[in-house]
């Protein structure tokens, strides 16, 4: 089969963000499938700049052909230049999919929710399958965040839902709560399909403690809890500052911040006028060295801000946890929460409370006997449940589904 897959923010190993994409891509190669990736150009991924006249560059990369598309993503854009960058984003690989041939099935993945114009007009002109997966439920999602209002903007978006839901053979959920809340909706359930994102097993396998990074960084012998990934609004990382606060008169046990975002250098600042010693802010690093530093890690944390219901997400950086051995800490109510205690993989902290996400910190860095019982369950569930290689599997037998149909 030839896919094209459409993923905006799509990063290799080489780069600093989720992976997920790149990984079942790999694995479906391998399959046997044809896939040509494309993709934008985001800040966290490893490609070079393309000079402004190109619309396109096109490389190939571990038997993936990846189109990339001259439209440059930041996460410290201004909301006006991200809707520039993803309008943008939606016409050049509108034309990158019609001039794929041979195509038998498009696969379009959001955020932002404006990659089902490229999936389902070319899908439409093409005469071939459309297959749509949410990885976050906009825009009901931003407007319980805060992050768009009622009116005209939420009426916008929720149009370009519809129409990027209506015409997919399939809508792929991350998430169960994704899936829960579209049946509420009163979407048909055979549409849909829960394939999480995962992680891949390769990478974590045989990962060694990265004990000279630990050192440069100053935490050698401490209890490190990790915090990686965006650092933006919606992450709402003061609640571990709060936490860390807390924690002043445990200088064993260290916070720490591996990452980048909007909302870093607020952070950092708040941190210092709080005089908080046991934070540390470090850059992001690419993905292929991230599971050594995890391995030298005890806690990981599972961060979002708080909002007036249960969050439906569930985070790429939970199944980095998992596969680590590593127990983690949940601080917002929902499906990510109800996962770590139903597998038994971690603890669900009061949501919005540092004074227990602090407690429970504090718990396990005093309790390694029990912390190092759930790592190890965390990384026997990971592999048994949450391999992307088995992702690859599930998502190539519903294209294959949607193919036949």
């Amino acid at each position: 089969m030839k896919l094209v897959y459409i993923h905006q923010h799509f990063v290799t190993n080489e780069g600093t963000s989720g992976t997920r994409s790149y990984d079942v891509s790999r694995y479906l190669v391998r399959m046997g499938y044809s896939v040509t990736m494309i993709c934008g150009l985001h800040d966290q991924s490893s490609f070079e700049r393309i000079p402004f006249w190109r619309p396109f560059r096109t490389l190939q990369i571990d038997g993936i052909k990846v189109v990339i598309c001259n439209a440059r993503y930041s996460n410290k854009q201004s909301v006006p230049a991200r809707l520039w960058v993803f309008f943008k984003f939606s016409v050049l690989s509108l034309l990158a999919v019609l001039l794929e041939r041979g195509v038998d099935l498009i696969f379009a993945t959001s955020t932002p929710l404006t990659v089902g114009i490229p999936g389902r007009i070319g899908a439409t002109l093409k005469g071939i399958p459309y297959v749509f997966e949410v990885r976050d439920l906009w825009p009901e999602d931003l407007l319980d965040a805060g992050r768009i209002k009622p009116g005209i903007q939420y009426k916008a978006w929720e149009w370009l839902e519809r129409f990027s839901y209506k015409k997919a053979r399939k809508i792929l959920l991350v998430s169960k709560g994704f899936e829960n809340r579209l049946i509420e909706r009163g979407f048909d359930p055979v549409r849909l399909k829960t394939i999480v994102l995962g992680a891949d097993g390769s990478l974590f396998k045989d990962a060694k403690p990265d004990l000279d990074y630990i050192a440069r960084h100053g935490l050698t012998g401490m209890t490190i809890a990790v915090y990686t990934g965006a650092h933006g609004d919606a992450n709402g990382l003061f609640q571990v500052l709060d936490a860390a606060e807390l924690l002043c008169d445990r200088q064993d046990i260290a916070i720490v911040f591996i990452g980048d975002g909007k909302m870093k250098q607020s952070l950092v600042d708040d941190a210092a006028k709080r005089g908080l010693t046991n934070v540390r802010f470090l850059d992001p690093v690419p993905k292929l060295q991230l599971p050594g530093i995890l391995a030298a890690c005890h806690i990981g944390l599972m961060i979002l801000k708080q909002i007036t219901r249960p969050r439906w997400v569930t985070p790429n950086k939970i199944f980095d946890y998992l596969f680590t051995g590593i127990p983690s800490l949940v601080n917002f109510a929902g499906t990510t929460a109800e996962m770590v205690e139903e597998d038994g993989t971690g603890f669900a902290c009061k949501p919005g409370d540092a004074a227990d996400l602090a407690a429970k910190i504090r718990f396990l860095a005093d309790h390694a006997p029990e912390r190092q019982a759930v790592g190890r369950h965390a990384r026997e569930v990971a592999f048994a449940k949450y391999d992307r290689r088995m992702i690859a599997e599930q998502l190539a037998a519903v294209f294959e589904e949607c193919r036949r149909k």
